[in-house]
């Protein structure tokens, strides 16, 4: 099955040549979808890069139709300091799409990026990260707040079928106001979204900055899964160990810190919380409790903080609430 390899060069923050962004593409001798598969846009989210290693000996052969693109790592930069910005200016490359030929180098590799991606008129952006050790794998869906309301049903819709291919937990993001007041419409998958109109997903697995091989496998199995979905592979959509029905549900960040001081959680991820119900508590170096942070909302309880220690104002988790 035909492979090939460009590379995208892109300007370096900290002096130097060119970084190197290699991209591989394998297609299948019918045509059919053309899937983007992106990764490590946060320098420090690696579970991407094991996937997209993992991915072009197991297409090899076995792709009935249309093309696939990887993108092992669109900030070399960010994965050689491991850090989730890149470094220096430490900006955060997933919000900065579609970028600015004219502008700072790290708003020319954006849009070196972003140009690449129009220039294959993807019909499916999947792009890969990582939350916490403490976290169940989940998939999130963009919100397509640029488009006139029937349009953005039917993208919305579309792109959350194409999710829950996946076999993962699938979350909505946040509400309108909350998503623009992030710039979640100026990270890759949602200006490709809102812009290209075009469906997106975002798959979290794993925890950061190490590989981990269960979380490889987790996620390239919901990739493997949407290809099924798709008709690009052989075999039927599956569903992971993890998965909580219900729903649909949307993401939300869970309770604040009102103190500082060491967090014991009392709940897991996976876990359903009510109202009022305690998720953690946060003690002193003695062990006195300081405060019992209780949920404002029920819902499922998604990841919490990879840190021991929180900051007023520090939120104690991610957790999906009833999106109706």
């Amino acid at each position: 099955m035909p492979q090939s390899l460009h590379t995208l060069l892109v300007p370096s923050t900290t002096g130097g040549p060119p970084r190197q962004l290699p991209v591989i593409t394998i297609t299948a001798a019918r045509p059919g979808p053309r899937v983007v598969v992106t990764a490590n846009v946060h320098g420090d989210e690696v579970t991407g890069i094991g996937v997209v290693h993992a991915l072009p000996n197991q297409l090899d052969g076995t792709l009935i139709k249309g093309s696939v693109l990887l993108y092992p790592t669109l900030n070399p930069v960010g994965l050689a300091s491991m850090t989730r910005t890149i470094p220096p200016d430490g900006r955060d490359l997933n919000r900065l799409f579609p970028g600015d030929a004219k502008g700072a180098p790290t708003d020319r590799h954006a849009r070196i990026i972003w140009d690449d991606l129009v220039r294959h008129r993807p019909d499916l952006l999947i792009d890969l990260h990582a939350d916490s050790p403490l976290s169940i794998p989940y998939t999130i869906v963009d919100r397509a707040i640029h488009l006139r309301q029937r349009a953005r049903e039917k993208l919305e819709k579309k792109a959350y079928e194409l999710a829950e291919a996946t076999g993962l937990t699938v979350l909505r993001e946040y509400r309108d106001p909350q998503y623009a007041h992030f710039d979640l419409d100026r990270s890759l998958a949602g200006a490709v979204m809102n812009l290209q109109r075009v469906p997106t997903m975002t798959i979290e697995a794993g925890p950061r900055l190490h590989l981990n091989e269960e979380a490889v496998e987790t996620a390239t199995e919901a990739v493997f899964s949407v290809l099924r979905h798709l008709g690009m592979l052989k075999g039927e959509k599956t569903v992971h160990k993890s998965q909580v029905e219900g729903g649909p549900w949307r993401r939300s960040s869970g309770p604040r810190a009102s103190n500082a001081g060491f967090l014991v959680p009392q709940m897991s991820p996976g876990s359903f919380i009510k109202r009022g119900q305690v998720l953690a508590e946060i003690r002193s170096l003695t062990g006195n409790s300081l405060e019992r942070i209780r949920s404002r909302d029920s819902g499922l309880i998604v990841s919490l903080p990879e840190r021991s220690w929180v900051s007023p104002g520090n939120a104690v988790g991610t957790l999906a609430v009833p999106d109706n």
